[in-house]
């Protein structure tokens, strides 16, 4: 909570700066971890590298496991009582990963 409500807000709502909690459906448009990330490894990975602003890089792996947890179930995509660790968080199916088309187009130089 000290580490991430000054950015956040409670619970990831209602912050100055991102908002992290939004199921699919939320029509507040707001790109939320809920309803655009695609996988939940982005969120461990980002974290880790990245957060908190002021210490990037700073939390521990358990940490930041724990804080992906927390995230994907206030997010409504996993049950309060999922262990989330490098073996299962790979498996968690992101609700907005169906929204993502894989690009597949052949080329070199001409695509940028």
């Amino acid at each position: 909570m000290e580490k991430c409500s000054a950015c956040h807000g409670v619970r990831g709502k209602n912050g100055p700066y991102s908002v992290l909690v939004g199921e699919m459906g939320d029509t507040t448009k707001a790109k939320t971890i809920g309803n655009y990330w695609p996988y939940s490894t982005t969120i461990f990975d980002y974290v880790r590298r990245a957060m908190p602003f002021n210490a990037p890089g700073s939390l521990t792996d358990n940490e930041v496991y724990s804080l992906t947890a927390y995230l994907l179930h206030e997010n409504r995509i996993i049950d309060s009582n999922l262990v989330i660790n490098s073996v299962s968080l790979p498996r968690i199916i992101m609700p907005a990963k169906k929204m993502y088309v894989t690009d597949d187009r052949c080329g070199g130089a001409e695509i940028k």
